[in-house]
């Protein structure tokens, strides 16, 4: 079994701002919008942490397969 090569972090870093920024702006002024734009701004929060967590989900496969395969080394 070879080793796989881990996933960059900078992508889901930028995700990771922008949903915390999105939510800030969110909570600041979620009395100023419409349940329009509400539900819209609330869609793209659910598809950024969607991203956020599919990430961390790979991200995690990869790193038990690498320990996996190093203990079959050792």
């Amino acid at each position: 079994m070879s080793t796989q090569d881990r996933q960059d972090v900078q992508g889901v870093n930028i995700k990771d701002e922008q949903l915390n920024f999105l939510m800030q702006t969110i909570h600041a002024h979620h009395k100023d919008f419409d349940c329009h734009q509400l539900d819209g701004l609330l869609g793209l929060a659910y598809d950024l942490a969607g991203s956020v967590y599919s990430w961390t989900e790979a991200e995690e496969r990869i790193v038990l397969e690498n320990e996996d395969a190093q203990r079959k080394v050792y």
